[in-house]
């Protein structure tokens, strides 16, 4: 059951995404052809006025056609020929202006953005009390306190390039960091002081959990007031900002495998767990997802809605349009990179499940 739970929250997802691409299209005068949740053979289709509206067996994602698309691959309405997209320029996204281009492709993304921000919100709202950032003592051990080093009470604002949003930005920024010093800036008596070349490390053992090594700081709770709790929701979101920026900026230089990302299987599974734990977890993590799949679509990626804005810009400074040919050529060279990262990711995604079940 938990799994068909994770299936339908990650189509929520999905569908929140291309709901944005389809609201702007409709308000901008441009015909939508097709709102498709799913790939493949569809299970649940209804034709509504110009748009067919569909559920498709392969919940992978989802799609939004419009009339000036290359809809000679998909399914189009009843009365609505494949060459009509092409030859008739009347609600066609091709022969949109710019602006409304530009603004239909980039509307999924604000769309996972702003309901990954309504979420967290939801989610504070009843939270009386969380830890902050700010130092609450130190444990015994502990080398870098007192005159000259961080002092109790101190908030800290950034360690080494990770800005301190929340937390877990902390121990975020204390994780990446080990085996070389730390920079730190805090806030203290209303002017931030930067503390450089501090060498922590894991080696303080915390005695409540068991002997585990920590780094020697300590935080404390604190209750929130109802600003608090939505300032702390739009905290959290510019943290995942953080996250999901700083993950891809380590995959990219090597930092990080490519064997550590995580596709539809493992988010599908990584769901089905916490929907056995916590609804709280689950939407903390739904809203995480929601902040990753809006900046990933827009990386300037040739298949990804970054990719359509890429071309819009390409527009806006040569001052005419690349031919739809020469577009359509490169955006197929995307999708297909975008397919074999997926095969490749779902590969991992199963091993890891096979081999974790098996530790």
């Amino acid at each position: 059951m938990s799994i068909v739970i994770a299936i339908l929250i990650f189509g929520l997802i999905v569908f929140i995404h291309e709901l944005g691409h389809f609201t702007v299209a409709k308000l901008t005068g441009v015909t939508v052809y097709q709102f498709s949740i799913g790939f493949g053979p569809a299970l649940l289709k209804k034709q509504v006025g110009e748009t067919v509206y569909a559920i498709r067996c392969i919940p992978l994602g989802g799609y939004v056609a419009m009339k000036g698309e290359d809809t000679t691959v998909i399914e189009t309405p009843a009365g609505h020929e494949p060459a009509e997209s092409f030859e008739d320029t009347e609600g066609s996204f091709m022969h949109a202006k710019l602006w409304k281009r530009f603004c239909i492709s980039a509307a999924g993304s604000l769309m996972n953005l702003l309901s990954a921000l309504l979420v967290l919100m939801l989610v504070m709202l009843p939270t009386a009390a969380i830890i902050v950032p700010e130092l609450s003592g130190f444990m015994d051990g502990f080398a870098y306190s007192g005159e000259g080093g961080l002092q109790e009470g101190d908030e800290i604002v950034r360690i080494n390039d990770f800005h301190i949003f929340i937390y877990s930005d902390v121990v975020n920024a204390l994780e990446l960091g080990q085996g070389k010093p730390y920079t730190f800036v805090v806030e203290r008596d209303g002017r931030q002081v930067t503390l450089e070349n501090l060498m922590l490390s894991k080696s303080i053992p915390d005695e409540s959990s068991g002997g585990q090594l920590k780094f020697g700081l300590l935080f404390g709770a604190r209750a929130l007031t109802l600003p608090e709790r939505l300032g702390t929701a739009w905290n959290s979101c510019l943290s995942f900002l953080q996250t999901t920026y700083k993950s891809l900026g380590m995959l990219v230089s090597g930092q990080v495998s490519a064997d550590n990302m995580m596709g539809t299987v493992g988010i599908t599974n990584e769901l089905s767990e916490r929907v056995q734990s916590s609804w709280a977890d689950v939407w903390y993590f739904v809203a995480f997802l929601s902040v990753n799949l809006a900046v990933v679509n827009l990386l300037p990626i040739p298949g990804l809605d970054g990719g359509k804005l890429l071309f819009l810009l390409i527009e806006l400074v040569r001052g005419k349009p690349i031919k739809p040919e020469h577009e359509g050529a490169v955006q197929l060279v995307g999708m297909l990179f975008i397919l074999g990262l997926f095969v490749f990711v779902t590969y991992n995604d199963i091993v890891n499940l096979i081999t974790g079940a098996g530790a």
